[in-house]
């Protein structure tokens, strides 16, 4: 609705419009690895470091669609300058699934691999390494609420029933575990409707972005905004970059 009025109120202006899909941590530039605040994939991560999060809803051979934070602001720097001087609507799509899929099992398998080899430390604990268990994946919202059903919930409601029994002596206990449980549901069906996405967003505006601008630059021999995907190496840029950021910036 909001590309919508800009459309129909742009008057002459010029209008580029930047969609990019999950957006992660720095690349490059200015510092690899940063990112400020839990969001997407990030709280998935902490969560599992944590220890505080043990499974979750995914098909690990489904494409998660992410794009680190320094592509998309190239993208939208060289997008505004093509565009200036036009009196045009022109939309782009900043995403890798198309031109560099990966899907969310070299996630889990960087996960696993930098965090059992580097366990984060508790802080009221002295400073010991969290005991880290293998997380579990369920492939759909029915087995997950079965699993949820069976181990957590039902559990709950017994306890529920014995608190009441002995005049609320459980209550605190009840009312933690009641939380932990809300916690988990409503992040897996938050999540749901991306980690069980099987589309694909057609990035072949953006293509030709990169492929006009990067002859510019390249003849004028500036400063490259790389905003490629093609560029990355999945494996690499998680287990060196996106998750030692996750752990240094978010983790405490």
């Amino acid at each position: 609705m909001g590309e919508m009025l800009l459309g129909h109120l742009r008057g002459d202006l010029p209008v580029v419009i930047v969609r990019p899909s999950i957006i992660t941590s720095i690349l490059k530039e200015p510092l690899p690895g940063w990112m400020e605040g839990i969001r997407t994939i990030d709280s998935v991560i902490i969560g599992y470091a944590k220890q505080a999060l043990s499974f979750f809803l995914v098909d690990l051979d489904l494409i998660m669609d992410v794009i680190p934070g320094d592509m998309v602001v190239n993208a939208m720097m060289v997008a505004m300058a093509a565009h200036s001087e036009e009196r045009a609507q022109t939309i782009y799509h900043v995403t890798s699934s198309l031109r560099n899929p990966a899907p969310y099992a070299i996630l889990s398998d960087t996960v696993h691999r930098y965090l059992f080899a580097n366990p984060p430390r508790t802080a009221n604990n002295g400073g010991e390494p969290v005991r880290l268990r293998k997380m579990r994946f369920f492939t759909s919202l029915a087995s997950f609420r079965r699993h949820m059903d069976i181990k957590y919930k039902l559990p709950l409601e017994i306890l529920r029933l014995v608190n009441i029994a002995l005049c609320g002596m459980f209550s605190r206990l009840h009312d933690e575990l009641s939380r932990s449980y809300r916690f988990v549901v409503h992040l897996v069906e938050l999540y749901a409707p991306y980690t069980l996405f099987k589309g694909c967003f057609d990035d072949i505006n953006t293509e030709r972005l990169r492929i006009a601008m990067g002859k510019e630059q390249k003849n004028a021999g500036g400063h490259y905004f790389d905003f490629d995907p093609k560029s990355i190496d999945w494996e690499e840029y998680f287990y060196r970059v996106h998750i030692p950021g996750a752990i240094k910036y978010l983790y405490d």
